[in-house]
């Protein structure tokens, strides 16, 4: 096991609570933390997170000075995932994105993995590859994730650090929010309806969460700085994925109606795009092996574990 120290933020969302698993299997002290206030009724804590303000540099060197600077950053956290448009994309994260990159190279940080988005490749179509620039019309969501990869590219030069930028794709699996497509399809099975959904009309790289903690966790072994998309490497038209999900739960496939809903609006461009994994396996010797299929099947099996209240 690696004795380095690893800190987290975002430890309690979708990719977070597999990536903490993936994580303390790897190294020998991983601690999460959150600049949201901690509910102290909460069971288990959500990770045994500790609170911390990421726009405040004296209470971020008060941690340190508490629990010794760690060698890896992982900054997952951020903040409004569920609408793209928000100006807090462009103003309290970028901050604290930038905030934090500052602070903690300050303290004696090596290492800074950042997880942006494939959106910031806004309307590209075909293989992406990390070198390509935005096409397109970008959200600011994507925006302020360019944002925060470009200063951190920047100061990892500067003060000869390493600034790892990771590009997932689209990522399903079991623990998304409420509302997600595919909570939306399985709990419309679960209780004998039929799915409400839009047209489904766009194409995506899914790749499953599972998947996405295990590159997070390659991405940290890497010792120079550099962007890794992770995603499967090849599209599927969202309503191929619903189908796929219906039919594995075994929904009766004449009341899966397209269209019921609109587009959501906002919705960043979905054209038919992909990962390039060229980068990713010639630094890491690995991409992602689980089919579509597989990924489907494990989110189910662990959705089906999960109590559900009535």
């Amino acid at each position: 096991m690696d004795k380095k120290i690893v800190w987290l933020t975002g430890s309690r969302g979708f990719i977070g609570r597999p990536l903490v698993v993936a994580l303390k299997k790897a190294f020998s002290r991983v601690i999460c933390f959150t600049n949201r206030q901690l509910d102290e009724s909460l069971p288990e804590q959500e990770n045994e997170c500790l609170y911390m303000d990421y726009s405040n540099p004296s209470e971020i060197r008060a941690r340190v000075n508490e629990l010794g600077a760690p060698e890896i950053f992982i900054h997952l956290g951020w903040g409004r995932m569920a609408d793209p448009g928000s100006n807090v994309h462009l103003e309290g994260n970028v901050e604290d994105g930038k905030n934090l990159l500052d602070t903690v190279f300050e303290l004696g940080v090596e290492k800074f993995v950042f997880i942006g988005s494939m959106n910031e490749y806004g309307g590209r179509t075909g293989a992406l590859s990390e070198d390509m620039e935005a096409e397109g019309r970008l959200t600011n969501y994507a925006k302020g994730k360019i944002k925060v990869t470009e200063y951190g590219f920047q100061r990892a030069k500067e003060l000869n650090k390493v600034f790892i930028h990771v590009r997932p794709f689209y990522v399903f699996g079991p623990g998304q929010k409420k509302g997600s497509l595919i909570n939306e399809i399985y709990s419309s099975f679960k209780n004998g309806d039929s799915p409400v959904i839009g047209p489904c009309d766009q194409f995506r790289d899914y790749i499953h969460v599972f998947d996405v903690a295990e590159g997070i966790l390659l991405a940290t072994k890497l010792k120079d700085s550099t962007t890794i998309n992770l995603g499967s490497g090849k599209y599927i038209q969202v309503k191929e994925f619903v189908a796929k999900l219906w039919n594995c739960l075994g929904g009766d496939m004449n009341r899966l109606k397209f269209g019921v809903l609109p587009m959501r609006a906002g919705e960043p461009e979905q054209p038919k795009s992909y990962a390039d994994l060229t980068h990713l396996k010639n630094l890491t010797g690995w991409t992602p092996d689980r089919s579509l299929d597989d990924g489907v099947k494990l989110t189910i099996a662990k959705l089906d574990e999960v109590p559900r209240m009535e």
